[in-house]
């Protein structure tokens, strides 16, 4: 490897006893919560010091979970319909939210004063009391995807029909941006100037939030699952099949709207995800493969790795120092990133 290179150096994998269905880092990287797709929330030490400790549960398996970016705070959403707020020092948590549809989408502020979560088509507003703030209701599908402006009290939720934008205010207000077809995810890059979805018909649907511009980025083939920006917003990327994708917003003409091929999976494409820092990219696949890329400079990955079995998720800690990696097989592999 070159002085540039990057590795994921493997430090432990954890046995859950449950199929990892979504995970969020605290703040500090410290700790890791986990939520099982049985119904186990699940608090783990990276650092594997201690076996894992169970939280609490959601009857019929948790759909999702958010930690407070710089809190203690987190919360969960479950089939039980009953999205619960938790305090990490106590280990106690309450309900404050509850309703006989399923709450798929949670979301704390980088701030951390308001939690969204959306259910069906309505978008809803905590404050980190659990106090109700806001509801937006009226999406004209339900809402497949949430995502916070950087450093801002705006959130977009996107579903059939195009994406709306919400502020918490006082006062609260919403405005449309209405696109055929279906929007199925929601991505900010850096300065909360552009917006990436990714669409159901195999195009990324890409947002200039403060100007109105809209553009179409070529189409994949394939339903667009997963988008994201590197930190510094210069690459984009987008996964669609086997078929990864990456746009370098630092060129210019043609050049700019054709997309940067990363060709080694051999399989549909499972997870990706950028690291907070530098243009480093992992994706993960039904080929088993976790490959490590720095987008813009090479070509192959920079490492690979065999997984145990189908990835189901893959998080950094905000700092990036640790990525966690969910398997089907119900364990948590934890990586040190080491430039």
């Amino acid at each position: 490897m070159s002085a540039a290179a990057g590795r994921l150096a493997p430090r432990a994998r954890i046995e859950l006893g449950d199929y990892p269905v979504d995970a969020a880092w605290s703040g500090d990287g410290k700790a890791v919560l986990v939520a099982g797709g049985e119904g186990q929330l699940l608090l783990l030490a990276p650092d594997v010091s201690a076996p894992p400790e169970l939280i609490g549960r959601h009857e019929g398996g948790v759909l999702a979970v958010s930690w407070q970016p710089a809190g203690r705070l987190f919360a969960s959403s479950g089939q039980d319909g009953v999205v619960q707020l938790w305090d990490a020092r106590s280990r106690q948590g309450r309900p404050i939210h509850q309703s006989q549809a399923w709450s798929e989408q949670l979301a704390f502020a980088d701030h951390g004063r308001l939690l969204a979560l959306s259910t069906g088509r309505t978008l809803q507003l905590f404050d980190q009391h659990g106090e109700a703030r806001a509801s937006f209701p009226g999406h004209a599908g339900a809402i497949t995807a949430i995502a916070w402006r950087p450093r801002g009290d705006q959130i977009a939720a996107v579903g059939n029909g195009g994406m709306r934008i919400h502020r918490a205010g006082p006062p609260s207000e919403s405005r449309d941006y209405p696109l055929p077809g279906a929007c199925l995810t929601a991505s900010w890059n850096a300065d909360g100037r552009l917006l990436a979805c990714g669409m159901q018909d195999g195009s990324v649907h890409l947002w200039n939030v403060a100007s109105g511009d809209e553009s179409q980025l070529p189409g994949l083939g394939a339903k667009v699952f997963a988008t994201g920006w590197s930190a510094s917003g210069r690459f984009l990327g987008a996964a669609a099949a086997s078929a990864l994708v990456v746009w370098d917003f630092n060129r210019k003409g043609v050049d700019a709207m054709r997309p940067i091929e990363l060709a080694a999976h051999s399989e549909r494409i499972s997870a990706l995800a950028f690291r907070p820092s530098g243009s480093w990219l992992v994706s993960a696949a039904r080929d088993r493969r976790l490959l490590l890329w720095r987008v813009g400079s090479a070509s192959e990955p920079q490492d690979a790795h065999l997984l145990t079995d189908d990835c189901t998720l893959l998080r950094f800690s905000r700092d990036g120092a640790r990525l966690a990696v969910g398997d089907a097989l119900g364990g948590l592999t934890v990586y040190d990133f080491a430039p």
